[in-house]
């Protein structure tokens, strides 16, 4: 091997050498790189795992510390324990209870309303109650005796015994915030209330009640009840809630009653029969299904076909969750729960701890003072469902906004544009309406379109072709008779710009026609489709007219009935 031959030979085993160091370098710099990476994530984690672990320690320290200052309200627990006890076997029927009510444990607590208000209850499948232990709790705590013994005695079948009580359940919107009455003295908010008096609402007791009444187990006198203490709730609502109320209410159609089987309009002379009062009128090329629904519906509530059912003796069952029956067991189970007003804030801290350390929380529900929704949005709720008697009870409380949706409505339609149609035609654009239908202007923009000048023969240029034609005769006989072929070609040319020029003129005023033709066509379509859309405009107007006098008819009825 030549001496060159061997020096390549050691140059390209270093130069490979020296690639394969350079990968090795960048592999281990690499795995530094990820070993510092996961060192850092390691850190991450355990300082994450360090605090959740801390938080966890001090939520279990702060639990154990609560337990034990809830341990000095012994009495307190096991007194609503004994009449958790007491309670559940007066709703339940289970017959003698004299054991439960000498419960050892069933003890007054000072300030505590619920061991009152249960002995007060102990007697009422027998159809007693005991007036001094109510009247006891109702001192301690208004509004929590009172939904307890109204929601109790509903249950049992016995609502007029606790009837005097309702109103304080549901007029917590118009009492004095500090005037409840509560046994730790602190002023409560008002319950039901929203941020103003734009969105008063209602709690989740209230409604419970508010949807035993509609069902008709709180007896006659207490839809009446209830009805006027929501009244004095809708009294509170401001311009603005009252708006939004009468917008809700036309968003679509009421439920009830059942649309006509045959298919005919909703108010027209064949769906509402002869009922006294009602106008006979045409049924209107528009049918207006929404105001004849509501026609119909209020209809049905001065006749009685949509009313509150008659009251059921006996207790009321549980039933499915939404009935009215489960929605007061969740109220009373709600305030017995809750517990006394020394031991309330410890309870709630507690459930939040161990709901903290991953505890599960109990499957309890919202509380009885919990929202249940706005007022606005309930009634509307009742007046459009399939629940009769809801329907009913709401009935009088929406008729005086109902009739102002219905009159705004109708003020919609008569104040909206006539029909109208525009059409251009060159350089004027004639309008059609109900009054006008445009000829003057249309003629003025056929006779201006018709009278354009056109770009016909260009005699400039037929006349300087055929003067060059008429030069080259004369050359041709002066000269030469070769100016003769010249004379013959431009006199072709004169000819051909003569008779272009004239096709071209027969071609635009024949364009003219045509568009004045499709404008005269266009123009006669317009005057049809506006007449008739004025027609129908006319007619839903006289439509409208009549089923919102007939709505009046019927809702000042309904709505005498709300109570003064």
């Amino acid at each position: 091997m030549s001496t060159y031959s061997s020096w390549r030979s050691d140059q390209g085993n270093m130069r490979a050498l020296s690639d394969e160091l350079a990968a090795q370098a960048a592999m281990a710099r690499s795995r530094e790189a990820s070993l510092h990476r996961r060192l850092r994530s390691l850190e991450g984690d355990l300082s994450s795992r360090v605090e959740v672990l801390t938080r966890l320690v001090n939520a279990l320290i702060e639990l154990g510390e609560v337990r034990e200052e809830l341990a000095l309200f012994t009495p307190a627990r096991r007194a609503r324990d004994a009449a958790r006890a007491l309670t559940s076997a007066v709703v339940t029927g289970e017959g003698d209870v004299s054991h439960l009510r000498r419960s050892p444990d069933l003890v007054d607590v000072l300030g505590y309303w619920l061991v009152p208000a249960a002995l007060a209850v102990a007697e009422l499948p027998a159809g007693r109650l005991d007036r001094e232990a109510a009247e006891e709790a109702l001192l301690r705590d208004r509004r929590r005796a009172a939904t307890y013994l109204v929601a109790v005695c509903a249950l049992v079948g016995q609502p007029g015994l606790a009837r005097e009580w309702v109103p304080g359940v549901l007029d917590a919107p118009v009492l004095p915030a500090a005037g409840w009455g509560s046994a730790d003295g602190a002023p409560e908010p008002s319950p039901g209330a929203g941020e103003g008096p734009d969105e008063v609402g209602v709690t989740g007791a209230e409604r419970a009640l508010w949807v035993a009444a509609a069902a008709g187990h709180l007896g006659g006198d207490g839809v009446e009840v209830v009805r006027r203490a929501l009244a004095e709730r809708v009294a509170l609502l401001d311009d603005d809630a009252r708006a939004r109320w009468r917008a809700r209410l036309l968003e679509a159609a009421p439920s009830l009653p059942e649309p006509p089987a045959d298919g005919a309009a909703w108010g027209s002379p064949e769906a509402a029969g002869d009922v006294a009062g009602a106008r006979r009128r045409a049924a209107a090329p528009d049918a207006l299904p929404l105001l004849r629904s509501w026609t119909a519906w209020s209809r049905a509530l001065v006749a009685g076909e949509v009313a509150v059912p008659a009251p059921d003796p006996g207790p009321l069952p549980a039933g499915t969750p939404e009935a009215p029956g489960a929605a007061l067991l969740h109220v009373v189970a709600s305030l017995v729960d809750e517990g006394a007003p020394v031991e309330r804030e410890l309870l709630d801290r507690a459930a939040l701890l161990d709901e903290r350390v991953g505890r599960a929380p109990r499957e309890d529900g919202p509380g009885w003072d919990a929202p249940a929704g706005t007022l606005v949005d309930l009634l509307v709720e009742d007046a459009r469902g399939t629940d009769p008697g809801r329907a009913a009870l709401a009935g009088p409380l929406v008729a005086e906004e109902l009739r102002a949706a219905t009159h705004a409505r109708a003020a919609e339609l008569a104040a909206a544009p006539a029909p109208s149609r525009e059409l251009r035609l060159g350089g004027r654009t004639v309008t059609v309406t109900p009054t006008e239908d445009g000829a003057a202007p249309a003629a003025t923009a056929r006779a201006e379109l018709l009278a354009q000048p056109v770009d016909g023969v260009s005699w400039g240029a037929v006349g300087g072709t055929a003067a060059v034609a008429a030069l080259g005769v004369v050359l041709g006989l002066a000269a030469s008779p070769a100016w003769f072929t010249v004379a013959v070609v431009a006199a072709g040319l004169a000819a051909w710009q003569w008779f272009a020029g004239e096709r071209r003129a027969r071609d635009q005023r024949a364009e003219a026609q045509a568009r004045a033709d499709r404008f005269d066509a266009d123009l006669a379509e317009a005057r049809t489709a506006v007449a008739a859309s004025a027609e129908r405009a006319r007619t839903q107007r006289e439509a409208v007219a009549t089923v919102v006098a007939d709505l009046d008819d019927t809702l000042a009825e309904l709505a005498a009935r709300t109570p003064a």
